[in-house]
């Protein structure tokens, strides 16, 4: 299991010709924790961002991404299927509360299952010092709302 954190950054290489097409920019998931897919910055003269589905990836190594061909990516999914951790819809630095009100911390990464398409956990920041001292946080994935700036879980496990 690995976060969004160490997949971010890593080039995309086409299987039928091996050429890189991209770069992952940013990772595209529901609030019950189902990975639909990635964020990638296209190459090219007219390099944009653009939707990459999980199921078009082939291969998820340590130091790049395989996709069958550079046909696999698409126009962005409806705003309303997800959310991302630094896009317009990102809830990464959203301050996570749990449903009866109390704190939790700010969520700064994602713990992800790249094969099976969900995601395991959030990982939580309490502060910059708290981090030096203590670590993050790992919290168990469940259910969220997300709303300006707050990320409301709906279960704690």
């Amino acid at each position: 299991m690995r976060t969004f954190s160490d997949v971010k950054g890593l080039p995309i290489y086409e299987q039928t010709t091996g050429k890189a097409v991209g770069t992952i920019a940013d990772i595209w998931f529901t609030s019950h924790g189902t990975v639909k897919g990635f964020v990638a910055e296209r190459r090219g003269l007219f390099g944009r961002r653009r939707y990459l589905p999980l199921s078009a990836v082939q291969s998820l190594q340590n130091d790049r991404v395989i996709i069958r061909d550079a046909g696999s990516f698409q126009p962005f999914p409806s705003l309303d299927g997800g959310h991302s951790l630094f896009g317009e819809r990102g809830i990464a630095g959203s301050l996570v509360v749990a449903a009866d009100g109390t704190t939790i911390g700010l969520l700064d990464d994602v713990y992800f299952d790249g094969q099976l398409g969900k995601i395991d956990g959030y990982e939580i920041s309490e502060g910059f010092f708290s981090d030096l001292t203590e670590g993050k946080k790992r919290m168990e994935a469940a259910p969220f709302t997300a709303k300006e700036g707050v990320v409301t879980v709906e279960t704690m496990r």
